[in-house]
């Protein structure tokens, strides 16, 4: 696992917000999970196990972030919020919201980038 991720403030008025409690925690597990491109490994029988709920349940969430989103704020995939790939799942619009978060006003992964290549050089 990754073991931080940045969480945008506008996930409050997104659709997923209105999901089901299970597809939400889902959501926010598979967020803390995906690597800096945004794969999560894993499998159904894992993700179920993490949540604490059947395999049935974390399929039908799967399933549930799988969907279009008629509703979603961006139109790539249809507003999917994951694909299924090799292994786990990618999130969709990962690097979209990674950036954001990297370019608001006071942060400083820019200044933290250049300081790591200025010591390895």
């Amino acid at each position: 696992m990754a073991g931080y991720a940045k969480l945008s403030s506008s996930i409050i008025t997104s659709s997923v917000w209105c999901e089901d409690d299970k597809t939400f925690r889902m959501w926010i597990a598979m967020l803390a999970m995906a690597d800096a491109n945004g794969h999560v490994d894993g499998s159904v029988p894992g993700m179920a196990r993490l949540l604490g709920c059947t395999v049935q349940e974390a399929e039908h969430c799967l399933d549930r972030l799988m969907a279009p989103d008629p509703y979603s704020r961006t139109s790539e995939c249809e507003g999917r919020r994951i694909i299924s790939e090799p292994g786990g799942w990618l999130v969709v619009n990962y690097g979209l919201y990674r950036g954001q978060c990297q370019t608001k006003d006071g942060s400083r992964a820019e200044y933290f980038r250049n300081y790591r290549k200025r010591r390895t050089a």
